[in-house]
């Protein structure tokens, strides 16, 4: 991935701890994906290891099943009718904290020469708590309002964050590419803190030069671009009521956004996360086409 930040025109190729710790618990589980004509073999490999994690999940600490009625008003001629649907969905009771070691694959194909891929994966987590408040974030593609979210981005297009929050808090962003480095988003690079402070039920939009708050710093615009034909990057959005110091990141050069190997990044999350159960994690996917 290529983040190319427009106030200099550069170009990148691709806190204080809560008291008392959750229990956190030692789990496992196993997950077979099926593929189908449409997925690539990281893609089948990503799948399987996020459902070998819920599969452990929930079996440690089970799931929840919430369930809303929905009406649907449909008139015909001079008669209205009224349908009521049944919507549910079932939720896991945990979250994943950290791998120990590496997730094991086990990869074959079936008749119709689709992979199938198993993972056997081995991890610490937590019962989720009532603690961590839901936050809204979407990442915004060539516009700056939530009709412009999206999660498919082609070379050269601008990338923008919504944000808003039910309560005061800290913010801190990060998006880890294929190249195994996490660059920091937010805090913006000028700014000294560590963090970024935002009040409650006020919507934010982050990288954007006009509707910024100024309290926030200097903005770093953000095109993303890549010279791969598909390449696929995540945001990790992290947001806690407490204070807390994002990660050791370093200059990797004059202008570019600080960075840090994505496995000192993942150990940083881990810690911070253990010791601060009122940190809340949102991770989004994105795919930026390189073909133009």
């Amino acid at each position: 991935m290529i983040l190319r930040r427009l106030a200099t025109v550069l170009v990148l190729v691709c806190a204080a701890f809560a008291a008392q710790a959750q229990d956190v618990r030692t789990v496992s589980g196993e997950y077979t994906f099926y593929g189908d004509g449409s997925h690539t073999p990281k893609e089948c490999k990503r799948m399987a290891l996020e459902g070998a994690r819920l599969a452990a999940m929930a079996r440690e600490f089970g799931t929840t099943v919430t369930q809303s009625i929905v009406s649907d008003e449909i008139i015909k001629g001079d008669k209205e009718n009224t349908f009521f649907r049944s919507l549910s969905e079932t939720q896991v009771k945990g979250e994943w904290i950290e791998d120990i070691g590496e997730p094991q694959y086990t990869v074959s194909l079936d008749n119709d020469g689709n992979m199938m891929v198993t993972c056997k994966v081995r991890g610490r987590a937590r019962e989720i708590s009532n603690d961590a408040p839901e936050f809204t974030a979407a990442i915004l593609r060539n516009g700056t309002d939530m009709r412009a979210a999206d999660t498919r981005f082609r070379s050269g297009d601008q990338m923008r964050l919504y944000f808003r929050a039910p309560v005061d808090g800290y913010l801190a962003v990060y998006l880890c590419g294929e190249d195994r480095m996490a660059y920091t988003m937010l805090p913006y690079s000028g700014s000294p803190d560590g963090y970024v402070k935002v009040r409650h039920g006020q919507e934010y939009l982050f990288f954007d030069p006009v509707k910024t708050d100024p309290a926030h710093g200097e903005v770093d615009e953000m095109l993303l671009v890549t010279d791969q034909p598909v390449e696929r990057d995540t945001f990790y959005i992290l947001f806690s009521p407490q204070k807390f110091v994002k990660a050791n990141d370093s200059y990797s050069g004059e202008g570019l956004p600080r960075s840090l190997p994505f496995n000192e990044f993942h150990r940083w999350l881990s810690k911070t996360r253990k010791n601060d159960p009122s940190l809340g994690l949102q991770t989004i996917d994105i795919t930026i086409n390189g073909e133009m």
